[in-house]
């Protein structure tokens, strides 16, 4: 998909499950299960996905995905079903590891940078991608690095600390414009220093929305997820993006739904009712109106 003067493609590695509950917030139950049916554990499906853009001789990655370094054990335990490996989804974009220029990071869960490193023939952690700059934000890293008891679980140094030592990362501090009119934006919110990605070019716009807003099934103020550092602040900067991208026609792609790649968002986006969602992009091809 064109956006001005860049090409995005949206990289399917597989679906992964979550606890309803926990990823729904306080939108009860019996509201969120109508449109993500649960499992007999209270689960639903989410997807994994990244981003490859290409423009202004730039090969940009938004977030990584999960990566192949677990063991099918950790995948199992962590729900991931695996649709396609990075590799392969790059191959098939025409694009390698090593032709990767920049890594831009929303935040630095397992699920959004398991790919940032990945285990070599000699059982060593190396970087994914050799000759990119990893952008990430200053206060995510710190974040990452000393964990506590609630954010823990989320994070796996091995992912991301080897960057380090390779002197591959970038550390920034709040809105950075990448390349021309591409823009990393900090909303915080999911977790301390979280970020999307903006493109606006040649009259077109484009977000990324991260875990700001992760699915489809997400449009919905409340719909924020318990795992969100503070709600508040992710249901503030919700209204503001989303209330953006409506006013301004821009593509909304998304990093966790099972099923939609990008969607053209229209109405109000502080009344979900009001709310039309045009499927752009879907993972199997298809292009029915999402819920």
């Amino acid at each position: 998909m064109r956006i001005g003067s860049y090409f995005v493609m949206p990289l399917h590695e597989g679906t992964i499950v979550f606890d309803g509950g926990v990823s729904f917030g306080a939108v009860p139950r019996a509201a969120w299960s109508k449109i993500m049916p649960p499992d007999a554990n209270n689960c639903v499906l989410f997807g994994v996905t990244f981003f490859l853009v290409q423009g202004h001789g730039n090969n940009v990655l938004i977030d990584t995905g999960m990566g192949t370094k677990r063991s099918s054990r950790q995948e199992q335990e962590a729900g991931f079903g695996r649709v396609s490996t990075a590799d392969e989804l790059l191959a098939n974009a025409g694009v390698s590891r090593e032709s990767i220029d920049i890594v831009v990071m929303t935040h630095l869960h397992y699920a959004s940078a398991g790919n940032l490193t990945y285990i070599n023939r000699e059982g060593v952690l190396e970087p994914t991608f050799p000759k990119a700059r990893v952008v990430i934000q200053k206060d995510e890293w710190e974040q990452g690095i000393h964990t506590n008891i609630r954010t823990r679980g989320l994070y796996e140094k091995e992912d991301f600390e080897p960057l380090l030592w390779h002197q591959q990362v970038e550390l920034v501090q709040g809105d950075t414009q990448l390349l021309p009119g591409f823009w990393c934006r900090v909303t915080g919110g999911h977790t301390k220093a979280h970020q999307i990605a903006v493109i606006e070019s040649g009259g077109e716009g484009a977000v990324f929305w991260g875990d700001l807003i992760p699915s489809t099934h997400h449009l919905h103020l409340n719909a924020i997820s318990a795992h969100d550092l503070m709600p508040l602040d992710s249901m503030e900067k919700k209204a503001e993006w989303l209330t953006r991208a409506i006013d301004r026609s821009w593509v909304n792609f998304f990093f966790r739904d099972s099923a939609v790649a990008a969607a053209q968002i229209s109405g109000d986006g502080m009344r979900l009712s009001s709310l039309e969602c045009e499927i752009l992009l879907s993972h199997d091809g298809s292009e029915e109106p999402a819920e």
